[in-house]
């Protein structure tokens, strides 16, 4: 993985912070976290986004890493609160669509990268990432939203893509490609 950084002014609501501790790995994931101060937070506060920058860089010292981000992805894209003018019950694409203006609402104080997208089709989209976390957490995050935002029982797959290596794979661009498909 990269070393991972950011603006110092950076900041990142509480809300997405749970998640870093409250997911399926929790138990490898949780004490790297906890060293860092990044545990039991108030989901309304912001806090300054360099800690669990920190706490990810010294996580990608440890075996398991991309599961461990992955799982915290998955947690981030099951609960992340969707704009209210999406509805009740919004399609995958409109998730999509809005997903970087959701991942900006949840920062502040300075650019934290972006997620812009491409229509393939009516059921295959490119997403393109350059924001500061690690591309697995990304991969989780969008692997989560096909579970929550697609019909149920509806087949699905995620992939990076396989003409230009994740940045966090040995890419050399400043974005990576995550695509789903259904």
């Amino acid at each position: 993985m990269r070393s991972l950084t950011c603006d110092p002014k950076a900041e990142v609501v509480g809300l997405m912070l749970n998640s870093y501790v409250d997911n399926m790995m929790a138990d490898e994931s949780a004490p790297v976290f906890k060293k860092h101060g990044l545990i039991n937070l108030d989901p309304h506060t912001w806090y300054p986004l360099p800690p669990l920058l920190s706490a990810l860089n010294e996580l990608a010292a440890l075996p398991g890493l991309s599961l461990n981000l992955t799982a915290i992805g998955m947690k981030i894209g099951e609960g992340v609160p969707m704009p209210p003018e999406l509805g009740p019950h919004p399609s995958l694409e409109k998730v999509l669509m809005a997903w970087d203006a959701t991942y900006q609402f949840l920062h502040r104080s300075a650019d934290v990268g972006k997620i812009w997208l491409e229509k393939v089709s009516d059921k295959h989209f490119k997403t393109f990432h350059s924001v500061v976390y690690p591309d697995d957490l990304s991969y989780g995050v969008l692997y989560a939203y096909g579970r929550r935002f697609l019909p149920p029982g509806t087949h699905f797959t995620v992939r990076y893509d396989s003409d230009l290596p994740a940045r966090d794979y040995g890419g050399t661009t400043p974005y990576t490609i995550i695509h789903i498909h259904w």
